[in-house]
């Protein structure tokens, strides 16, 4: 078969790993050369998400259509709904709410689920008094991550020193978002197949460092209750997108009960972990599930910790790597990215054990 996804980063590059030993031929469409998922064995079509003629040629010549990045421009994804040649898993609307603030919001709300107060702003609704106490965070509507496109807001004075810049562009929207004074950040990575079964790890605890996922650490410390509520709720949220492939949904855990935040139509990196867990990866099961397939009978992931490398001080960090490689416990997946970056993430580090049995230079990468 084969199975196409837009965009060609790191996400892109492990589904391939998984994709060709399976036999199938692997596509990726972005508009970047010498892409990470075109180093391994990927054939790499390079254009703007933007032009309809070109992806209609990459359509024809793939069976299957995935995503490995949610960022496509939304006039992208309509077009991508209306076109009824080549299956598109998940379908393009679970993109459209993802990648904005306020429909992902509300379709958590639609559905039951609890999560921070929220408020639309918009120049419009600039004018109105905003209920939510103090302090927020404020997102910007569309294509923020890792912290990026989001300021904290103490006070009516900071919020008055915002509204002074934030709206020179006159299509500028953003979330006003309650901060959630939260124990505990977890989130389920979750397959969800053509014929409707599901396949969930359980709940992985993670930690940030600078709004960037650091650590992940599987099983999460949460209680056994809290862990099936979070995958009752993250199935719940499958099946009211009609979804089809990995999905990551992310909770805050606060006086034990849980917020959900937000969640990423795609494998996500909080289920990195997976690739060495000592069972099926989240890449794995995304191409089975894209691919028609059924899950596999017995899924059963060991505690395994996974550790993001950054491109800050990138050089010493393989130096660490090398030494905890002489255990065999540890495995290094690095994406072959052309330049290292602060904030970039240029790899990760598995560990098949727990917190208590890591040595403690993992926690130096």
């Amino acid at each position: 078969m084969k199975l196409g996804v837009l965009g060609s980063g790191q996400l892109g590059q492990m589904m391939c790993l998984e994709a060709i030993p399976l036999g199938h031929e692997f596509y990726c469409y972005s508009p970047d050369q010498n892409s990470p998922s075109q180093k391994v064995g990927a054939k790499e079509t390079v254009a703007s998400y933007e032009s309809t003629a070109d992806l209609k040629k990459f359509l024809r010549n793939i069976d299957v259509l995935s995503f490995e990045f949610e960022n496509i421009p939304k006039p992208t994804l309509e077009f991508l709904k209306q076109q009824t040649d080549t299956p598109v898993y998940p379908q393009a609307q679970a993109l459209i709410i993802a990648q904005d603030r306020f429909l992902e919001k509300s379709h958590f709300r639609k559905l039951g689920f609890r999560t921070a107060e929220f408020f639309h702003l918009t120049k419009e609704t600039s004018k109105f008094e905003v209920s939510i106490p103090f302090p927020w965070i404020i997102k910007t509507l569309r294509f923020g991550y890792d912290g990026k496109g989001q300021v904290k807001i103490q006070n009516l004075t900071d919020y008055k020193v915002f509204l002074e810049k934030a709206f020179q562009n006159e299509c500028s929207e953003y979330l006003i978002e309650e901060v959630i004074p939260f124990q505990k950040e977890i989130s389920i990575i979750l397959t969800r197949f053509q014929n409707g079964d599901i396949v969930c790890y359980g709940a992985v605890e993670n930690e940030h460092k600078h709004h960037i996922l650091d650590l992940s650490i599987f099983p999460a410390r949460i209680p056994i209750g809290l862990n099936l509520e979070s995958i009752e709720l993250a199935s719940k949220l499958a099946l009211s997108l009609q979804y089809v492939g990995t999905m990551g949904v992310e909770f805050f855990v606060k006086d034990n009960l849980l917020y959900l935040n937000e969640f990423a139509p795609r494998p996500h990196n909080t289920g990195h972990y997976t690739q060495d867990c000592q069972s099926f990866s989240q890449f794995y099961l995304h191409v089975q599930a894209i691919s028609g397939n059924v899950p596999p009978t017995d899924v059963r992931p060991k505690p395994t910790l996974m550790k993001n490398i950054l491109g800050n001080q990138y050089h010493e960090s393989l130096k660490i790597t090398e030494e905890l490689l002489k255990d065999d416990r540890y495995r290094l997946h690095l994406y072959g990215k052309e330049e290292a970056k602060p904030g970039r993430k240029m790899g990760h580090m598995n560990f098949k054990g727990t917190l208590e049995e890591v040595n403690p230079l993992f926690h130096e990468l």
